[in-house]
């Protein structure tokens, strides 16, 4: 059977501008566990229709859980503080609020999922530290972990190879005083998709969203202190968007302190990899189910 029509929902109002998450149901949905996914883009450009991986909207059906899809504010606009709260307030909607729109009986919101690609992984990863309570289980897939590591405070220039961004074709996005939106225009419409490139050659992220010396938004040295429920993470080592050692640190760690953490640390492959529709993830949905 096929999976509901997605139903388009505003969580959140910031002034005049709509944040809005996509709901997709299974068929004959009856208190079926929630999967959260935030999309990536380093928290400066993308949209919530965009990138979602093919295995993840087979599993409504294939795993019967609700699928949503969530914006959030893009940076230098805000900072990730702001997104962040983004985060918090989404799922705060999903476990008070979403219910309304569905219907009673169809949700089972205790049982919440967070995942995200990229920087979604990290969005999905600083849910689990500062959300409270805690989401049950956290799926991260090539995720960004620390914006002040060495990948991203050393130009990745020489994997773009000739590929330079001019910055007049992106001024305008990355004044901060311009309009905070919460998506990039649709296709290729926008030069806001040119900022991730851009930030890995000018290796500034964690300037751009305004994250200073501390160690509140580096999710390894943040473990200690705020713990993390249990996190599946899958993360290529031929990844040239995020470096891999971005997922080593948060794995050795959560080891170290006795976590329940999975890692599928793949050979070869590269950033989106798991958008090709022969990708499963079998053994990460596993864990999914096991922890919901």
């Amino acid at each position: 059977m096929a999976t509901s029509e997605l139903q388009t929902i505003t969580y959140k109002k910031v002034g005049q501008l709509h944040i809005q998450l996509d709901l997709t149901l299974p068929p004959n949905a009856y208190k079926v566990p929630v999967l959260l996914w935030f999309h990536g883009g380093g928290l400066l450009q993308g949209r919530r229709d965009t990138n979602i991986p093919p295995h993840m909207i087979r599993g409504v059906t294939k795993y019967n859980y609700a699928f949503i899809s969530s914006d959030y504010r893009l940076a230098p606009q805000v900072g990730v503080q702001d997104i962040l709260e983004d985060v918090r307030d989404c799922i705060d909607f999903i476990r008070t609020e979403l219910a309304k729109h569905t219907g009673p009986g169809v949700l089972d919101t205790h049982r919440l999922a967070v995942s995200g690609s990229s920087a979604g992984g990290y969005l999905s990863l600083l849910s689990g530290l500062y959300v409270n309570p805690k989401p049950k289980v956290i799926l991260c897939i090539y995720p960004i972990t620390d914006p002040l590591g060495n990948f991203f405070t050393t130009s990745q220039l020489h994997t773009l190879g000739a590929a330079r961004t001019e910055p007049a074709l992106i001024a305008e996005f990355l004044d901060p005083q311009s309009d905070v939106v919460a998506n990039s225009a649709p296709g290729d419409e926008s030069n806001r998709n040119k900022m991730y490139n851009y930030m890995l050659e000018k290796a500034n992220l964690a300037a751009l969203l305004r994250i200073g010396a501390g160690d509140e938004f580096r999710i390894a040295r943040s473990i200690f202190q705020c713990g993390l429920p249990p996190t599946y993470i899958v993360h290529p080592d031929g990844d040239k968007d995020v470096g891999v050692d971005q997922s080593d640190e948060v794995v050795g760690v959560m080891v170290g302190l006795n976590m329940e953490v999975g890692y599928k640390r793949l050979h070869g492959l590269s950033h989106f990899f798991d958008l090709d529709e022969q990708v499963q993830l079998e053994d990460m949905y596993e864990f999914l189910l096991k922890h919901l």
